[in-house]
């Protein structure tokens, strides 16, 4: 999961019953609101409360009419494999520990979920005026704050881990290759998204007790490959588009450490090793290309926030079209040719 806050613009005014009502219609194309739900309010909690709740929000609002800036709104992004996992009571447990953690405990909010096909994420809106003290609240270099409570929260409900800008430090740098397809396509690498089931991908590595059973467990429960490489062993993906050395997603992956434990090296079988679908039509690999089913690797936007799976999805459309797949051919391509027309994909820019 990831935390933003959305940072105010300086040309567009501080309206919260806006912001709240957007909360509550989820207006984007294909989206849909999931739940809603008010924080303390004397008007209640439910989205019936929500017009009383906002009259009382706005009137202790209006207490500091000399503050240009009334309003932290933040978003939350899940990835679709925990959505499942995610009920009612975890999610308003979440908005209010992220409150109490950023030092709105006691403030007002209205938080909601919003569903769509590829994008799962919670807004919470937060009045900074406290509604008793009527002390306006604004947290302090709060990214970090936000990184550590989606890390607490990840391990309370056994979310998948995602690495922020605080963690950095934490996670094994990027290879030169996977640091240069983000910046040339603005989608995330196949080694960063190893590095995000790495517990998992190890669990399998150290379960495997043949080199046959390795290469098939991490193909059916991980859709990657194990491959020799000069004198050491890679990851790839479904389509061998993107690599990863395997030892340095941890040592146990070493090839010496694992011809230690299962023996001298044994590639898969050539049945297992044929790439799953063609490569692209327009001579080239297409590094990171999504497979056609089952688990592993798929391209994806490195930036999660509201807006962006309705620009995503037009441009996996955009793909299946000759002549723009000849000229969009990656994410970032793609936000620069419709910055000139979509406001949302120049923000993006």
């Amino acid at each position: 999961m990831i935390a933003h806050r959305i940072a105010k613009r300086s040309d567009v005014a501080d309206d919260y019953t806006r912001l709240a009502e957007y909360i509550a219609a989820a207006p984007e194309q294909g989206e849909k609101l999931d739940r809603l739900w008010i924080a303390n309010c004397d008007a209640g909690e439910t989205p019936a409360d929500l017009a009383p709740a906002l009259a009382e929000i706005e009137a202790v609002r209006q207490k500091k009419p000399a503050v240009a800036d009334k309003t932290y709104h933040l978003v939350v992004s899940f990835r679709a494999e925990d959505r499942p996992g995610l009920t009612g009571a975890a999610l308003k447990d979440m908005a209010r520990t992220y409150a109490e953690a950023l030092g709105f405990g006691a403030h007002q909010y209205v938080a909601g979920t919003h569903i769509n096909t590829d994008h799962f994420h919670m807004h919470i809106a937060i009045n900074k005026v406290h509604p008793e003290t009527l002390k306006v609240h604004t947290p302090y270099r709060d990214f970090k704050t936000l990184e550590q409570t989606s890390r607490a929260l990840e391990q309370r409900y056994g979310l998948i881990v995602d690495r922020g800008r605080a963690d950095r430090d934490q996670a094994p740098p990027l290879s030169p290759a996977a640091r240069d397809f983000e910046a040339a396509t603005w989608e995330e690498s196949f080694q960063r998204w190893l590095q995000g089931h790495r517990d998992a991908v190890l669990k399998t590595v150290a379960d495997s007790r043949t080199w046959p059973d390795l290469h098939r467990d991490l193909l059916d429960r991980h859709g990657v490959r194990l491959k020799a490489r000069g004198a050491g062993l890679v990851f790839t993906d479904r389509a061998g588009g993107q690599a990863m050395k395997a030892s340095a997603l941890d040592r146990a992956c070493a090839r010496a450490a694992l011809e230690r434990r299962l023996g001298p090296f044994q590639a898969a079988t050539a049945e297992r090793a044929a790439p799953d679908r063609e490569p692209d039509k327009d001579g080239g690999k297409d590094r990171g290309q999504e497979p056609a089913q089952g688990p592993g690797y798929r391209r994806k936007p490195l930036l999660h926030a509201p807006g962006v799976p309705r620009l995503w999805r037009a441009f996996r459309k955009s793909r299946a079209d000759t002549l723009a797949r000849r000229t969009l051919r990656n994410w970032k391509h793609y936000l620069l040719a419709e910055a000139w027309r979509d406001p949302y994909a120049a923000a993006l820019v």
